[in-house]
């Protein structure tokens, strides 16, 4: 039976996932209509260029937290792979530990760089700047969550997957 912290830590890997797509598909759109109008009408929006760099963003840190969570992240396991089980499991775990504290360190750093930009927009839309840079928060968020799951589920840094969202 799931508890409803493993719900909660489901729901946000979904909503990450979904979000991470949708978000891909804007950067995209984006590029798409910046080239086009160069090259037919050579008359590129002042926008597109400005949404995409937000989506991508946007979707490279979210991309990362999802990985965390789903262990698909690049690494490199030499070492583990010579140690005995018992001592793998044990460098597992630290790893994930250090990978959950280096979250919480992102967010809590991404926070103050966050609040220091408050009254800022960007040149070409005029968004409000913190909006690109709270995508630090909720990456940190999100990989100290994850991270933390597997480690509470007992699975390695990378290669098992986590359970499905």
């Amino acid at each position: 039976m799931k508890s409803a912290a493993q719900d909660l830590v489901d729901a946000l890997a979904t909503a990450t996932r979904w979000s991470v797509q949708a978000l891909a598909l804007m950067m995209l759109a984006a590029l798409a209509i910046q080239v086009l109008m160069r090259s037919a009408f050579n008359a590129p929006p002042s926008w597109s260029e400005e949404l995409a760099l937000l989506a991508f963003s946007w979707t490279a840190l979210l991309g990362l937290a999802y990985g965390v969570r789903e262990g698909i992240h690049v690494r490199m396991d030499m070492l583990l792979d010579v140690l005995p089980p018992a001592l793998r499991r044990g460098a597992e775990r630290l790893v994930l530990a250090a990978v959950a504290c280096t979250g919480l360190y992102l967010a809590v750093a991404g926070w103050h760089y966050t609040e220091s930009a408050v009254g800022t927009t960007s040149a070409a839309i005029g968004y409000p700047l913190p909006l690109l840079y709270a995508s630090c928060v909720v990456c940190g968020a999100l990989v100290a969550v994850f991270a933390t799951e597997r480690l509470l589920h007992g699975l390695p840094a990378s290669g098992e997957a986590g359970p499905a969202a």
